[in-house]
């Protein structure tokens, strides 16, 4: 069996936050054999997926999981329409505002208070 799907889902760019549209392309190749005893032998001598026979395959569970495995890890745009601060929530009056590079407070530096405290 000979699968191809061509598949754009929304996903949250991990960048912006925004929506962008991740294409997901599949082609596999699966290979049916009588059971799963088979399908353990000949897994590692064999390029293409296997699939029991017996018991019958849910073929669109297959489909739903080959989707599901071609997902990006990390879903962002190439360049983002926006930049991500101004997505960022207005920050108070008086409150410092950090630096893109080294100039943020060390988020663990209040543990290090605590610890030093017990």
């Amino acid at each position: 069996m000979h699968l191809q799907v061509e598949a754009t889902v929304p996903l949250t760019c991990q960048r912006c936050l925004g929506a962008v549209q991740s294409p997901i392309p599949i082609d596999r190749w699966f290979r049916f054999v009588a059971d799963e005893a088979a399908a353990d032998a000949q897994d590692d001598d064999c390029d293409e997926d296997l699939l029991a026979i017996e018991p019958r395959p849910d073929l669109l569970a297959v489909v739903e999981d080959e989707l599901i495995m071609g997902l990006p890890l990390v879903p962002m745009h190439d360049t983002c329409p926006d930049h991500p601060e101004a997505l960022s929530p207005p920050r108070a009056e008086g409150t410092e505002e950090p630096t893109e590079m080294g100039g943020r407070p060390n988020p663990f530096a209040a543990l290090a208070r605590l610890k030093g405290k017990q």
